[in-house]
C-alpha cells in the first residue's frame, strides 16, 4: 500500500456545549488532490485549524501523522515549517508591499544579513515562472485584482515548499479565467508530488480537479468517494442527509407592473478623478420577476446595486419606483422607499458579527418593533423567532451570536434582515456565495416565494448555472456598462459569456 503524506486520525474536538468533530479520520497521499466538502457547520474549518496548528496539540483528541511520523504542531508557523501550507478563504496580504516581499515574508533573507529588493524580485520572478504564476513580482499588491491576490497567497504558501497544501474555498472570489489559471497551478503541483486538500462548496470543481473526496456532516465523516465512485446525487445526499431532487426549484409566477427602472445611471469613481465606476446603466424589473445581472468580476454589477441603494451618489441618471422618480441619498432613503439590499460581503457589510441574531434581524427596521420611544423586547423576540422559523435558521435561539453561526445560517440572517424592511424590490448580490448545497437550495426556494409574493428581485451571481436557472431575464454588464440583454429562452452559458466579451 502507498504511504500517506498526511493522516488525521480519530480526531475529536469539543467546545463548551458543542462537539465540533467526532472521531474523524482523513488521509492523503503524495500527488493526490483530496476534496473536503460538507454543509456549513459540518466541521471542515475545525479540522483545517487542527491540521494547520491553530488548535495546537493537546486541545483535541486523536493524532496527526506526517510522512508516517507523529506530528505535534504548536502554532500555524510550526505547521508551516514542518510542511503544512495553508491558504485561507479570506484575502490576507500586505497591500503596501510588493508581490516579491509578500511571497517571502517570514523568510526574506535565507540566512543572509541583508538582501536588496532588486535581488528579491529576481528570485521571485524565477520562482513564479517555475510554478506557472502570472503575477508581476515588482508590482505593489494594492494594485492587484482580487484574483491575483488569491493566487499570491497560494504562491506565498508554496514558497515554503510544503508537503501538504490546504486550499480553503480558493475560487470564491475568482473570475472564471482566474479559476482556470488556479487549476493549471494545482495540476502542476500534483505532478510535482504535492498533496493538496481542496475545500469547496462547488461540486463541479470537485468533479473537475480532485482524485477523491471526503464528506463531513454533523461533525462526523459520513463517506469517502474515490474518483471512480463519483456520483453527484450520492455525494449531495451524503452532504445534506437527504435527497435533493431539484437543486433549482421551478417557479411559475405571473409578473405584474414595472416596479423599478434605472435610466442612464453614471457614477464617478470615488478615488480616481476622471474615471467612472458605472456608465450610462439602464434596466428595469417587474413585480414578481427575478432579473439576473451577469458579467465578469469587475464588470460593475455590485457598483450598480450599491448606487441604487444610495451608497454612491449619481453623477447622471434617475431611479424610478412604480413609475415615480425617487431620490436616494443614503441607505435609509432606499429602505424607506421599499428597496432592500443583500450585500455580497455579509461579514463586513451585512451583519454585526458580535451581536445576536435578533438584533441583526430587526436593525434595519426598528420602528416596526418600537412602542413609543422604547423598543418592545417581546415583539423583537417574536419577530426574530418568526424569521428564524421561516428561513430555517439553525441556532439554539435568537440570542445566539451571529459570529458562531455557519456561513449558510449567517446568509439567512442577512436575508431575514432585508425581508424585515418589507421591500418592494430586493437586490441580492452573490446570495449563495460560500454556502453549502443544502442552504443554497433553501435560498432558491425563498427567492421563488418572494417572487410569488410580488416582490421584484434583482440577482447578481458569478455562477452561470445558478443565474440561468433562477432568473427570468438577464442584463449583461462589462466595463461598467450594460452590453446586452437576454430573455430566458435565448440565454445559454455560451450566449452570456459571448456578451461579456462583446
Amino acid at each position: 500500500m502507498d504511504s500517506y503524506v498526511l493522516e488525521a486520525l480519530n480526531i475529536t474536538k469539543e467546545f463548551p456545549g458543542v462537539k465540533a468533530l467526532s472521531d474523524v479520520t482523513v488521509r492523503t497521499r503524495a500527488g493526490e488532490i483530496l476534496g473536503l466538502i460538507g454543509e456549513n457547520g459540518a466541521g471542515k474549518s475545525t479540522l483545517l485549524k487542527i491540521i494547520n496548528g491553530i488548535y495546537k496539540e493537546g486541545t483535541f483528541e486523536g493524532s496527526l501523522m506526517l510522512h508516517g511520523q507523529k506530528a505535534a504542531f504548536k502554532s500555524p508557523h510550526d505547521a508551516l515549517v514542518q510542511g503544512i501550507g495553508y491558504v485561507p478563504q479570506e484575502i490576507n496580504v500586505m497591500d503596501d508591499l510588493t508581490v516579491a516581499e509578500n511571497i517571502y515574508v517570514g523568510h526574506l533573507n535565507e540566512g543572509k544579513a541583508r538582501i536588496s529588493l532588486k535581488s528579491l524580485i529576481r528570485r521571485a520572478s524565477t520562482y513564479l515562472a517555475e510554478n506557472k504564476f502570472d503575477i508581476d513580482p515588482s508590482a505593489k499588491v494594492s494594485l492587484l485584482s482580487v484574483g491575483q491576490k488569491q493566487l499570491l497567497m497560494i504562491a506565498r504558501a508554496l514558497s515554503w515548499s510544503p508537503s501538504v497544501l490546504i486550499l480553503d474555498e480558493p475560487t470564491t472570489a475568482l473570475a472564471q479565467d482566474d479559476v482556470g489559471r488556479l487549476f493549471v497551478i494545482i495540476e502542476n503541483l500534483k505532478r510535482n508530488g504535492t498533496s493538496i486538500i481542496f475545500v469547496t462548496h462547488k461540486l463541479d470543481e470537485i468533479f473537475a480537479i480532485t482524485d477523491s473526496v471526503a464528506v463531513l456532516r454533523d461533525s462526523a465523516l459520513i463517506s469517502t468517494f474515490s474518483r471512480e465512485e463519483y456520483d453527484k446525487d450520492a455525494i449531495v445526499s451524503a452532504m445534506v442527509g437527504r435527497k435533493i431532487t431539484n437543486m433549482y426549484p421551478a417557479r411559475s409566477v405571473e409578473m405584474g407592473k414595472e416596479m423599478l427602472r434605472v435610466e442612464n445611471m453614471t457614477v464617478d469613481h470615488p478615488r480616481i478623478q476622471g474615471r467612472t465606476l458605472i456608465h450610462n446603466v439602464s434596466f428595469s424589473v417587474r413585480a414578481g420577476e427575478v432579473l439576473g445581472i451577469a458579467g465578469l468580476v469587475g464588470a460593475g454589477r455590485t457598483e450598480a446595486l450599491s448606487a441604487i441603494f444610495g451608497q454612491y451618489p449619481l453623477k447622471t441618471g434617475k431611479v424610478m419606483l412604480e413609475g415615480t422618480r425617487i431620490r436616494i441619498q443614503n441607505e435609509q432613503d432606499a429602505i424607506a422607499h421599499g428597496i432592500s439590499y443583500v450585500t455580497e460581503d455579509r461579514k463586513n457589510e451585512g451583519l454585526l458579527m458580535l451581536s445576536d441574531i435578533k438584533t441583526n434581524i430587526v436593525l434595519s427596521n426598528l420602528k416596526a418593533i418600537r412602542q413609543g420611544i422604547f423598543l418592545n423586547a417581546e415583539l423583537e423576540a417574536r419577530t426574530s423567532d418568526a424569521y428564524m422559523e421561516r428561513l430555517t435558521i439553525k441556532a439554539p435561539n435568537s440570542n445566539a451570536m451571529v459570529a458562531n453561526l455557519s456561513g449558510g445560517n449567517q446568509q439567512k440572517v442577512v436575508l431575514a434582515k432585508s425581508l424585515h424592511t418589507n421591500p418592494k424590490v430586493l437586490m441580492m448580490d452573490e446570495p449563495t456565495k460560500g454556502i453549502d448545497v443544502g442552504s443554497k437550495n433553501e435560498i432558491y426556494r425563498m427567492i421563488n416565494e418572494l417572487a410569488k409574493m410580488g416582490i421584484a428581485v434583482i440577482m447578481v451571481s458569478s455562477e452561470l448555472p445558478e443565474i440561468l436557472a433562477m432568473c427570468d431575464r438577464f442584463v449583461i454588464m462589462a466595463h461598467g456598462t450594460v452590453v446586452g440583454e437576454l430573455n430566458k429562452e435565448d440565454a445559454t452559458q455560451e450566449a452570456v459569456i459571448a456578451a461579456c466579451f462583446a
